[in-house]
């Protein structure tokens, strides 16, 4: 095999493994939960100021990219021996703010409106998203942990696996996750994908959508 062709296959495999909105992860059947807790157990659930996700998508190819953040409404994080054995963080989706156009609030409102709307996240029908911890091993890249846990959306539950620097003190535990980015079609988030007949490409949302989790809880 040439040179060329193997750099090119490399690159290919580069570019399938990464997008705009973070390093894509993959999407697989929901894990059993397995809760560990004992009397000397630690309960942190109290959401501390600041505690965010940013969440970031485009139009296909990259274009017109769009991102702002949306806050927890509840979490629950157990250590054992200050070791993290569980953890639930659920999202209020109508919580989600959008960034992207600066002053622009009509732009703004509209962009809202429509994330919040059956099209998208249908916040009415499902206002909360959840992860639920499943494993968490040694990370790389920098980062302290490898996290595995059941992402729910809409009505679809799927298990991910993403880095993160995850902290225990005697007062607080934080995530801070890399930025990651997930298959919308997974969730069954389905509108204006490439190949809808009748749609122009303009107006095709790319597949992925990118979060990064920021996340503090005390006791």
């Amino acid at each position: 095999m040439k040179k060329t062709t193997l750099v090119a296959l490399l690159f290919g495999a580069f570019l399938a493994s990464c997008s705009d909105s973070g390093k894509k992860v993959e999407a697989s059947d929901a894990a059993e939960v397995e809760t560990v807790q004992t009397e000397e157990t630690v309960t942190y659930n109290k959401i501390k100021d600041g505690s965010y996700l940013d969440w970031r998508a485009s139009h296909l190819g990259g274009v017109e990219p769009r991102f702002g953040k949306m806050y927890t409404s509840s979490a629950s994080v157990l250590v054992n021996n200050g070791v993290v054995s569980n953890a639930i963080i659920e999202v209020d989706m109508n919580t989600l703010t959008v960034e992207n156009f600066g002053d622009d609030a009509e732009t703004t409102a509209k962009l809202t409106g429509h994330l919040l709307s059956p099209d998208l996240f249908n916040t009415e029908m499902y206002p909360t998203s959840k992860f639920e911890l499943t494993n968490i091993t040694e990370g790389t890249g920098g980062f302290n942990s490898s996290v595995t846990g059941n992402l729910t959306i809409l009505d679809a539950t799927k298990s991910i696996t993403f880095n993160a620097n995850v902290t225990v003190s005697d007062n607080e535990v934080s995530v801070v996750s890399e930025d990651f980015a997930i298959t919308r079609q997974d969730w069954n988030i389905v509108y204006h994908t490439e190949g809808d007949e009748g749609v122009p490409a303009e107006y095709i949302i790319a597949n992925d959508i990118g979060f990064t989790i920021n996340v503090t809880l005390t006791k």
